[in-house]
């Protein structure tokens, strides 16, 4: 890449900041503009679970993670302890089946490194005593822990600045391409000359392609959580984050079922849910998230709520954590409620690399693990930016010319399972 290219990042999210800092480290002369109608890292990263885990069951994306973990205990060691928590504090999968396989039925090598698993109902109790007697199996994952979101994504976004970032406030309306070069057209009737673009804009990655030409193969599913007071003190603040992997049908009384089955609003509260509860502590008490809405959806600004959603979640999570039931038809206060988008491929594996369109590039579908990829996500994507020719063996897998490629696709219809619940 000569020097002196204009880059404009689409989406200041945690991805579109990652990528704006690993440019500029590589190559201070290029000129990066990073983009966005919002705030930087206030949309989709704001909605984090700021979790971190090395084993995933497919190794490219295990080494992907593992990657971006190393780059982010490099920060730390650059920038100092304190400049964002990065903490080893667990991530625990759990089930009432001492059979279930949690990540699925293939190919587990090396997964002794990455996990400690616990099947005896003894140890479970004597290290997890909050969890249902009944619980026949725990699978720890030995490097993971929470990461402060905020705290990197500024870090990042701080050190891009004093290396030239330029920040733009702005919805883009529009994109032309006349030659090499391309026109971004924003809401304010303003335009900006660039060089290479880079769509970062997470659930809305196909509001950028389109004005290109094609389309990502990906969706958009609601994630939501919320955060409640522990006035019990139910949860102790050092269990690590918990997640429930089995399938359940709610506990409701026979009223409740009777009253849900007759009216077709509330029918769907008696189907089977998934499995992915999910719970941990925090300062203000307990977070707890649950993607039941498995339904796609077309992201906007403005997330919609959701009638009883910390109702269910309770109600779900009092099958592995009994204590909880006191707060089911009586919620601590203040409830705050959030939801963020998850955008994914069908295979759940990252978009990252140069598109169909010459000069344009892509980080994105980070569905579940944005914060803790970040890093390598955005070192790759800069490495294509930069024309940089020794990459990662993953690359090839994540890159979106990765369905034209037999090998890959085959590779791909053979996963059973996505890496997450």
């Amino acid at each position: 890449m000569s020097a002196n290219n204009t880059i404009a990042i689409c989406g200041a999210g945690i991805a579109g900041v990652a990528t704006a800092y690993f440019l500029l480290k590589e190559r201070k002369d290029c000129k990066v503009i990073l983009i966005d109608k919002n705030q930087p890292l206030s949309f989709t990263t704001s909605k984090s679970g700021e979790n971190f885990r090395d084993y995933w069951p497919e190794k490219n994306m295990r080494q992907f993670v593992g990657d971006s973990i190393q780059l982010m205990k490099e920060l730390r060691a650059e920038f100092g302890d304190d400049s964002f928590e990065m903490k080893n504090s667990g991530y625990n999968f759990i089930s009432h089946d001492a059979d279930n396989p949690i990540f699925g039925s293939g190919n587990k090598d090396g997964s002794a490194d990455y996990l400690e698993e616990i099947t005896s109902a003894q140890v479970i109790q004597n290290n997890f005593p909050y969890l249902d007697k009944k619980i026949e199996k725990v699978v720890k994952i030995k490097n993971a822990g929470k990461i402060d979101v905020y705290d990197l994504g500024n870090l990042l976004l701080r050190e891009a600045k004093k290396m030239g970032l330029v920040q733009v406030e702005g919805e883009i309306l529009n994109m032309e391409k006349k030659d090499s070069k391309f026109k971004v057209i924003l809401d304010s009737k303003k335009s900006i000359d660039v060089d290479k673009v880079v769509i970062a804009t997470g659930p809305f990655l196909n509001t950028i392609a389109k004005m290109f030409g094609f389309q990502f193969p990906i969706s958009n599913t609601l994630q939501r959580k919320f955060i409640i007071p522990d006035p019990n003190n139910i949860i102790p603040k050092n269990m690590p984050f918990t997640i429930y992997a089995d399938t359940q049908y709610l506990d409701w009384s026979t009223e409740e079922k009777e009253f849900f089955a007759s009216d077709k609003k509330y029918r769907w509260l008696l189907n089977k849910f998934p499995g992915g509860l999910h719970i941990k502590p925090e300062t203000e008490g307990i977070k707890l998230g649950w993607a039941f809405q498995t339904e796609k959806s077309s992201p906007t600004w403005e997330t919609p709520s959701f009638e009883f959603f910390p109702q269910v979640v309770l109600k779900g999570a009092s099958r592995f954590i009994p204590e909880l039931s006191k707060y089911e038809n009586n919620i601590p206060t203040p409830l705050i409620e959030y939801a963020g988008y998850y955008t994914r491929t069908n295979e759940n594996w990252p978009l990252i690399g140069n598109t169909e369109v010459d000069g344009v590039f892509v980080v994105g579908a980070l569905a579940g693990y944005g914060t803790m990829s970040a890093c390598a996500a955005g070192k790759l994507c800069a490495n294509y930016i930069l024309g940089e020719n020794e990459l990662p063996t993953y690359a090839k897998y994540f890159h979106p010319s990765r369905y034209e490629n037999e090998a890959i696709r085959k590779e791909m219809s053979l996963l059973d399972s996505d890496g997450q619940l």
